[in-house]
């Protein structure tokens, strides 16, 4: 991780074409977010091997292999020889599955797979797919990781290069069951001498380096790396939104000691109590309407607030942040926050393409070389790259931040260290902070106590042999994790009832937490270049010192499953829950008043049969979309909606959604006359029939703020194969009058709330997403109506369980 992988691997393919012990072709699987990394690295230290980066979308991958046919093609009328236009080609595992067909054909001398973790299981279909169709008998694995949870996925990788070594699993299981599970009641001793034989055989076929050895016999250099664990408190309305999960979920709780629960179920429950845990607002209906942007953000969640504690002494300080999160909705309330605060960032996850991540790594790394010689933010630079830590925790080399931060950790550890490498790693000219942010007292606590066991199995089998090194602790086994996690949601007191307001005097003393936490990273200590903390704001307030290694004393995690607790402890919150029913959430969602709404759409279907008639008489049709029946009624929420920002034209959305129905929404006034520029051009040139039934509509006075016109665009293309229905919405939200000093009124929110519902509702009815300009949002101008818009959004394709898509302009270069 950070210690030349990429470059022994380059040095390697280098010297098999230099030497003519293989011509090639070589073939590389990476992850996308580090293909430009392996192209960069490959011109610098082998500019002479030709590399053909295999990526993109379908249409361009098509035009690369065709090339590739055409030029093997004219070769072989020459020559009997394959020779391909290329010596490695780079490409992505989503790839290789995708152009199986094509890249199984090709006879690869050697295979490189870096960040090989990802074929820790032998069932996967890129494991399957690599192991029978493609042809490369020499095997290359490239990993920091090569045990992540247990022996299993250790032998999926040796038996990937080795079949005729590794044999079966079961028999491997079998030769090695203590040390596969050593909370077993095995003889200590023989657990021992299992991994002793387990280390000769695996050193065997693995060239290891560890920043340990290289820097004993000087070819490395490294700071010094500082890890604190900061356990934030629960604020008030997080443990309300943790409460409420917990009683919801009451009889799985109940029935889990028994067997009886669905691990699914089990397991989703877990994910609702983690987001809590993260913020309140990540549950629909949390946050209070109307949305504007405020302090209220960061005070709904403990974890934010110290975060938000942390970042002004980071910034104040010139330093340079990485910021780990495991949800993408989560990475969109921290963008939120950051913009609440000004604060320059740059942002990577699993929705950025291609192109983009490339951009972001090379604008944050290149501020980094222009600066000063000891990485000091520039003012013009992002002082924040936030990441999502399976898009960009693996590969990529971000030295020019010195302290990571993780918002949220992830179930196995060893993804962690992986993503704090991207930081600590050669070219590293700082000493590095890392923040690991964890709720107190709560399952995050629970799951953090349970990755430090999960540790101890990869530093057993692979780790450096130190004989006066002996460890008391035990490492559970994957299969445990899930019944470890739910007992141990004990740590939880229901009956606390003491709300965390943080007011001035709690917030002072925060900040003075933060300055002792960041202090820690230039406290020098002889003969120790790696050191661990973890602080409880409570106690570190009260005058006691930093705990090194853990604090033991916040949660004793036994190895056992204590039932008889558990079971205590679920009767302790049964009658908490009772004794405070009246209490309980309702997740944000409220009750309409039935009988005025049944009264206001009497009045509005008496004008609107009044109306129609009139309309059908003169031979006009409204295209206008009638208010719909709000899902909030039935209390139903979908997790299957989202909101996903894209580049290029939303009057084009086959290019994102090819082969789907689609709406793209446009805003117009009530003026009835027709715009010129931008998306009035786009429209009109996609189909005349627009500007005419706007036009139209206007004569029969049908343009009213909160009205959406939808209007088919491509009925006479339904029999052309690869045609799906397109439609148009137009959402009346500006008003128009000429005698005012600018004729055109801004965005009315509440107009724009009603035409977004009732886009949101259409595309429900007929199976679509929709496609939309950023609306409200301007480089450089008060951001706070696209905070609004933004979670107005959110809220409606939640509630209708739909996919929306907001388009905007592309990075310039």
């Amino acid at each position: 991780m950070g210690l030349g992988k990429t470059l022994q691997a380059i040095c390697l393919m280098s010297y098999l074409k230099v030497q003519r012990m293989s011509p090639g072709p070589f073939l590389v699987l990476c992850p996308l977010s580090v293909t430009d990394g392996w192209v960069s690295e490959m011109d610098r230290f082998a500019p002479k091997i030709r590399v053909l980066r295999y990526v993109g979308d379908k249409e361009h991958r098509r035009s690369l292999r065709r090339t590739i046919h055409e030029q093997v093609k004219e070769q072989s009328s020459q020559t009997d020889v394959l020779l391909l236009p290329f010596d490695v080609l780079l490409t992505t595992y989503d790839i290789a599955l995708m152009d199986q067909d094509f890249l199984s054909q090709i006879p690869w001398h050697h295979a490189v797979i870096d960040e090989a973790q990802r074929l820790k299981n032998p069932s996967s279909v890129l494991y399957n797919v690599l192991n029978d169709r493609f042809l490369m008998p020499r095997r290359l694995l490239v990993t920091g990781t090569p045990i992540q949870n247990n022996l299993t996925e250790l032998w999926a990788l040796m038996h990937f290069c080795m079949p005729s070594v590794f044999g079966r699993l079961d028999q491997f299981l079998s030769a090695f069951k203590e040390a596969a599970d050593p909370s077993s009641d095995h003889v200590p001793s023989k657990v021992k001498e299992q991994y002793k034989s387990l280390k000769s055989i695996v050193g065997t076929f693995m060239l290891r380096r560890t920043k340990s050895k290289l820097i004993e016999c000087g070819n490395l250099v490294l700071p010094p790396l500082t890890e604190i664990t900061v356990m934030a408190p629960l604020v008030s309305l997080q443990k309300k939104v943790y409460m409420s999960i917990l009683r919801r979920e009451l009889p799985k709780l109940l029935a889990f000691s028994s067997g009886a629960s669905n691990y699914q179920s089990l397991q989703n429950m877990v994910i609702q109590l983690r987001k809590a845990c993260s913020h309140p607002y990540l549950f629909p209906g949390i946050e209070p309407e109307p949305y504007e942007e405020g302090e209220h953000l960061v005070k709904a969640s403990g974890k934010l607030i110290v975060l938000d504690q942390l970042l002004q002494k980071l910034h104040d300080s010139r330093h340079r942040v990485l910021l780990f999160a495991q949800m993408s909705h989560t990475l969109d309330i921290l963008q939120d926050f950051l913009e609440l605060r000004r604060y320059s960032y740059e942002r990577l996850d699993g929705s950025i393409r291609a192109e983009e991540r490339f951009a972001a790594i090379r604008s944050f790394s290149r501020q980094s070389a222009e600066g000063s010689l000891n990485f000091q933010a520039d003012k013009n630079g992002a002082f924040v790259f936030m990441i999502s830590t399976r898009a960009g925790g693996v590969g990529l080399n971000l030295v020019a931040a010195d302290t990571v931060i993780f918002y949220e950790q992830d179930w196995n550890p060893q993804v962690d260290k992986q993503a704090l490498q991207r930081a600590h790693r050669i070219g590293q000219m700082n000493s590095v902070l890392s923040i690991n942010l964890v709720t107190e007292r709560t399952v995050e606590e629970v799951i953090m106590r349970r990755a430090e066991r999960k540790l101890q199995l990869s530093h057993n089998v692979v780790g450096d042999d130190d004989e006066n090194q002996e460890s008391n602790e035990s490492v559970g086994v994957e299969a445990g994790d899930l019944q470890s996690v739910i007992f141990g949601l004990g740590i939880f007191d229901p009956t606390e009832t003491s709300n965390e307001n943080f007011g001035e005097e709690k917030i002072s003393e925060l900040n003075s937490l933060a300055e002792k936490v960041i202090a820690v990273r230039h406290e020098q200590v002889a003969g120790k270049d790696e050191r661990k903390f973890e602080v409880n704001p409570t106690d570190m307030l009260n005058g006691c010192p930093l705990s090194q290694g853990g604090n033991s004393a916040s949660f004793s995690f036994d190895s056992g499953f204590d039932e008889a607790s558990y079971l205590s402890w679920v009767e302790k919150f049964k009658e908490a829950s009772q004794t405070n029913g009246d209490q309980m959430m309702d997740m944000g969602r409220r009750e309409l008043d039935e009988d005025r709404r049944a009264k206001v759409e009497a009045a509005k279907k008496k004008a609107e049969d009044k109306k129609l008639l009139r309309w059908e008489a003169l031979g006009y049709h409204s295209l206008s979309v009638k208010d719909p029946v709000s899902r909030l009624d039935d209390g139903t929420m979908s997790d299957m909606g989202s909101v996903q920002f894209v580049y290029g034209d939303c009057t084009n959305p086959l290019q994102v959604c090819p082969s789907e129905p689609t709406i793209i929404f446009s805003c117009v006034d009530d003026s009835g006359n027709w715009g010129h520029g931008g998306m009035f051009d786009a429209l009109a040139k996609l189909s005349a029939g627009i500007p005419e039934a706007y036009n139209r509509a206007s004569e029969f006075k049908d343009l009213h703020l909160g009205d959406l016109h939808l209007m088919r665009v491509n009925e006479d293309s339904d029999n052309k194969e690869g045609n799906s229905p397109q439609w148009v919405a137009l959402a009346v939200v500006q008003s128009y009058n000429p005698r005012r000093k600018v004729p055109r009124s801004n965005i009315s929110i509440p107009d724009l709330e009603l035409c977004i519902s009732k886009a949101s509702f259409s595309a429900a009815e007929n199976s679509t997403s929709i496609h939309m300009p950023r609306i409200g949002y301007q480089v450089g101008s008060d951001r706070s109506e696209w905070y609004t818009i933004e979670r107005l959004l959110r809220k409606y394709a939640s509630i209708y369980g739909i996919k929306i898509f907001v388009y905007y302009y592309r990075r310039s270069s």
